[in-house]
Formats: structure tokens, C-alpha cells, sequence
């Protein structure tokens, strides 16, 4: 045994040593202490102020010095967009897209293009226009077993250019399916501007700036997308990810992450450690929720949070959705977590648990307001008629006749025909009494040249007609209460009998008992006047009686057109 003298050195290092290590660990502890309180502390004036956010039909609470952006919305396959502009750039902006439009030549080489500009204007606000042109064809033939078939597809552009409230929005698609082109003018109705990101307070859907309002169907595929920034923490970056009507991924997000983990090389498995990997309930949403740690390969700690709801195809309400939060983004690369790890978990938790359903109240029922239909409007063989009225069609001409007439009248519902085209007769065909025909190939177009309720049709007494008149006679004296223009009446000016006509067009007597209807006049024309029918007994029982008188009438403009065959009639007489 050793002298205790000898022993003394030895344990003196010893202790010495291990008092160093102590105190050593002990710092370390207290100054963990520390920078984990400061980061808590950073948390807690962080999140002590917080503004709501509406995004698509949720609400989520972010720090109010979040800077965030809501991109990418979409709805029933038109692109969204926004962006703050006066209406007099935006109606400057809007003419030069429509003169753009109709100085492109369509497929054919001609100069349709625009195959319908529709004015806009709703009960909320929005005025604008939407356009439908550049109609693509493709056409031909494939292999179906050993039979060869036809095939046609057909696609259109669409935009809609809309202004309300100093704010500008864009819908948009580029090929989008002719038969489902009514599809934009309703989304545009439900459109209300919202400027200043206000919570709406009935159903819908939130995007910049703008909300739409419900009814919208699941398979009308809404979705928006929402990033944002912390500026004091750069490093922390948050995405959500809306989508609604979408078919659930096969695997659940806990399922893909194991996945992805196991396939990953050893060296890199054991920088990865996963924090939390279970089933979450937020705000009546059960999602996954993954929580990682992840040491880099240049040594920085950083963590990545990910809670995710598979959604489903037939609700709005529970729609796909992705929350994430990442720390330690750089712009060259990873770096350290501005947060400790529990700093980091604690503002996930504050606010992923806010997301909740946006509430709302109904709103009260109003009656549906369906635009009309605008004239000029082309619709194609095998859609349905979107307005009663006189169509032209498209084919035919260049001595090749259509079945039923160039022009023909189609109420609204029906399907519009495909053109019977035919030709001329041959001499042989005339001695035979026969008429040849043939369909077109290509589907035929209509356009809306008249709008009414019901067709035109002869009187059955003889009308007054309208003398003509030299133009030079042409006065305004007489016209009442109408509204002259530089070239002319306004529709809905009126003039008397007698008066010369101020300008070509229908109009319309205002005695309702008349025969006269609605009738066609050239301009310097005498108005003539109003036809009334008599009972038979009225001068006798005579075969000769009169059945009809005339005497002085009121008429009113109701539409401008150079000739009768502009609003479908087909003389002057015709009476509505």
C-alpha cells in the first residue's frame, strides 16, 4: 500500500478535474437555460399579437408581423388573378385587349375570332367583359379495333376582364370545352371584391383581395395556395395548400414519410429524428401530423413541421389540406434554427391550433338574376339555345340553301340544329321535282341577330304602311320626350304618325290594342298609322264591311337596324 503522501497528488487532479468538468456542465446548462428562455420569450411577443387570416373557407391565426401572399386560386379550370388599378387604366386596358382579340385571325384565316364579348355588369359591383375566341379544332381519324372512327375535339379561350372597388381581376382558361363555356359568367356573379382582406360573414370562398360566394360544388375543383414570412426570424417560412374535390392520396402522409425514410442510406437516417409522428385533430379536421428534426450536412440544426388532411371528393368542407412550417431556410442553404426546439414547437402549436372553419351566416335568399344573353352571341349545333330569337346561320350561301332559311327562329332550351344544307338543283333534279341535300362537316354555328319572346307574325289585316319621303324632310319636331344623339333617335325615343322617321329600325306601337306590333322603318320615312280591328257588326253585316281602321298612333325605337333583315323579320309588315 501506498503512503498517503504518494496518493495525495493524484486525487488533489482528480478532484480538480472533476470539478472542472462540473462547473463546465453546469454553465453549459445555465446558458441553454437562458437561450431557451429567450427564445420562449421571443415566442411569447411574437404570438401576443396576432391577425386573422382568411384563407379559401378556413380562418388561421398569424403573428401580426407575418407577410404572407395568397397565390395561385383556381376555380372550375379558370386561372385567378388580382391586382390594384383605376377604372379609367382598367377600361383603357380592357379596349386594348378586345381590339388585340378581334385583330387576330381565327383558324381559318378569317376574322372571327372573338366568337362573343359579353358585357358585365352584378349586383356586386363588377363590371367588365368576358371574351370567348380562338376556337381550336382538332379532327380525324383513329384506329378503334379494326374499325377506323372519327374524332373531333374542340376547345376555346375564355377570359373574363372584371374592375370593382379600384381592384382588377383576371379568369382565365385557355382551352376550355365550348359546351361549358356558361360556367364563367356564373362564377363571375359570385365574385365580390373584398380590398381590404375582410372576413366574410356569409359562405364562400377567400382569395386575394376577393371572396366568391357560395353555391360552389366540390368537383368545381376550388383551390388557393398561402406562403409567408416572419421578418424577424427569416429562417421560418410557412405554406398552406387548399384544395377541394380532390381523390385522396393512397397513402397517408405518416405512411409516405416512413416510406421516404426507410429508403434513405444509413449515414443520412440518423440525421433525421422524428419528433412527433401521430394523428391530429384541428378545428374538426383529423390529419397527420410530422414533426422532424434534421441535422444538415454543414452541421445545422433545423426543423421541419407538416400537418396534413387527406380530403375528400364531395366536400367543400373537408377539403385537401397542407399546413408546414420549416426553420432554417437560407438563401444559399440550409441554416441554424433561429428557434431552440422547444421555442420552434411552441409557435407551431399556437398556431396550427387556430385553423379553424371560417363561421358564416346564410344569406338571404334573393332571386336568381341570370344575365341576357347579348346579340351577337354564337352558340354551335348540339348546345342548347341560350335565348329565344331569331339565329343566322353560318352555313350556307353562294347559292347553297339551308333548311328552314338562312335565318330561323330558336327558343331558348332547344337544341341548336346542325345545318341541312342544299345545293342548287340540276335541270334533271328540277324535271324530277327533287332537292338534293347534305350535313355539313364541320358544326355549324348561330349567331343572335334578334331577341324575343316569340316569333313574328303576318297580321291579319292589312297594316298602314310608312310613305317614303325625301331625307332632307327629316325634323325632330314631334319626337316628345325622346333623347336625340348626334346620329339620330335613342331607342326608346318616341315619334308620332305623320312624323318622318328619325332613324332606320324596329319600333314599337304603343297602343296595345293595335295590329302593329313592332315594325320596321327607313329613316325619312312617314311614320304611318296604328290599325285597329273592328268587330264584324261594327258597319253592318256587309261582305264588304270594313274590318280594320286606322288613326294617329305613337310609336317607340326599340332596336336601330339599317334593314328589316338585321332583326329577323322579313318585311315591314311583320308584327310582334
Amino acid at each position: 500500500m501506498k503512503p498517503w503522501w504518494r496518493q495525495g497528488p493524484a486525487l488533489l487532479l482528480a478532484g480538480v478535474l472533476v470539478a472542472g468538468l462540473t462547473a463546465a456542465w453546469a454553465a453549459s446548462e445555465v446558458k441553454q437555460r437562458a437561450a431557451a428562455q429567450r427564445d420562449n420569450d421571443k415566442v411569447a411577443r411574437m404570438t401576443q399579437k396576432m391577425k386573422t387570416v382568411c384563407i379559401g373557407r378556413f380562418l388561421i391565426d398569424m403573428p401580426d408581423e407575418t407577410r404572407l401572399e395568397l397565390r395561385g386560386p383556381r376555380i372550375d379550370g379558370f386561372d385567378i388573378s388580382s391586382s390594384d388599378e383605376s377604372e379609367a387604366d382598367f377600361r383603357a386596358r380592357l379596349a386594348q385587349r378586345e381590339a388585340q382579340l378581334r385583330a387576330a385571325p381565327d383558324r381559318l384565316g378569317g376574322n372571327r375570332n372573338v366568337e362573343s364579348a359579353t358585357e358585365v355588369k352584378t349586383d356586386n359591383g363588377v363590371i367588365g367583359k368576358i371574351f370567348v375566341h380562338s376556337r381550336t379544332v382538332m379532327e380525324g381519324t383513329q384506329a378503334r379495333g379494326l374499325e377506323l372512327e372519327r374524332y373531333r375535339y374542340e376547345g376555346v379561350a375564355i377570359e373574363a376582364l372584371l374592375h370593382g372597388q379600384g381592384m382588377s381581376f383576371a379568369l382565365v382558361a385557355n382551352d376550355y370545352d365550348p359546351g361549358q363555356i356558361e360556367n364563367l359568367p356564373r362564377l363571375v356573379a359570385k365574385l365580390v371584391p373584398n380590398p381590404h382582406n375582410q372576413i366574410p360573414t356569409e359562405p364562400g370562398f377567400c382569395i386575394d383581395r376577393a371572396w366568391f360566394r357560395d353555391p360552389l360544388a366540390a368537383d368545381q375543383g376550388e383551390q388557393v395556395m398561402m406562403s409567408a414570412q416572419l421578418p424577424s426570424h427569416p429562417d421560418i417560412e410557412f405554406l398552406i395548400i387548399l384544395a377541394a374535390g380532390n381523390k385522396p392520396d393512397k397513402q397517408s402522409l405518416l405512411e409516405r414519410g416512413a416510406n421516404t425514410q426507410s429508403t434513405l442510406p444509413l449515414t443520412d437516417r440518423w440525421r433525421i429524428s422524428n419528433l412527433r409522428a401521430a394523428r391530429r385533430t384541428i378545428g374538426g379536421l383529423i390529419g397527420d401530423e410530422l414533426v422532424k428534426r434534421v441535422a444538415e450536412l454543414n452541421d445545422a440544426i433545423v426543423y421541419s413541421f407538416w400537418w396534413e388532411v387527406d380530403g375528400t371528393e364531395d366536400n367543400v368542407l373537408v377539403p385537401h389540406f397542407v399546413f408546414k412550417m420549416t426553420t432554417g431556410e437560407g438563401d444559399t442553404g440550409p441554416v441554424p434554427s433561429s428557434l431552440s426546439q422547444d421555442a420552434a414547437m411552441a409557435l407551431w402549436d399556437k398556431i396550427s391550433s387556430s385553423i379553424r372553419l371560417r363561421p358564416t351566416q346564410p344569406r338571404a335568399p334573393a332571386a336568381a338574376v341570370v344575365p341576357p344573353t347579348p346579340l351577337g352571341t354564337y352558340a354551335w349545333a348540339g348546345d342548347r339555345c341560350p335565348e329565344s330569337g331569331w339565329w343566322s346561320c353560318s352555313a350556307g350561301g353562294n347559292g347553297v340553301g339551308v333548311l328552314g332559311g338562312q335565318r330561323q327562329y330558336i327558343k331558348k332550351g332547344e337544341r341548336m340544329p346542325q345545318a341541312l344544307l342544299l345545293p342548287p338543283q340540276t335541270l334533271w333534279e328540277k324535271l324530277r321535282g327533287m332537292q338534293p341535300s347534305y350535313e355539313s362537316k364541320t358544326q355549324t354555328s348561330w349567331k343572335l341577330v334578334d331577341k324575343r319572346n316569340r316569333k313574328r307574325v303576318p297580321s291579319p289585316l292589312p297594316l298602314a304602311q310608312a310613305t317614303p319621303a325625301a331625307p332632307a324632310s327629316i325634323t325632330t319636331a314631334g319626337l316628345g320626350p325622346s333623347v336625340m344623339e348626334q346620329q339620330g333617335v335613342a331607342v326608346g325615343g318616341f315619334a308620332a304618325t305623320g312624323i318622318p322617321c328619325p332613324a332606320s329600325g324596329w319600333w314599337h306601337c304603343e297602343d296595345p290594342r293595335a295590329l302593329d306590333g313592332t315594325r320596321w322603318f327607313a329613316r325619312g320615312s312617314l311614320l304611318p298609322s296604328a290599325t285597329f280591328a273592328v268587330p264584324p257588326s261594327a258597319f253592318g253585316r256587309s261582305a264588304n264591311a270594313a274590318r280594320s281602321i286606322e288613326r294617329r298612333g305613337a310609336w317607340r325605337l326599340v332596336r336601330l337596324a339599317d334593314a328589316p333583315h338585321q332583326a329577323g323579320g322579313s318585311d315591314t309588315g311583320e308584327s310582334a
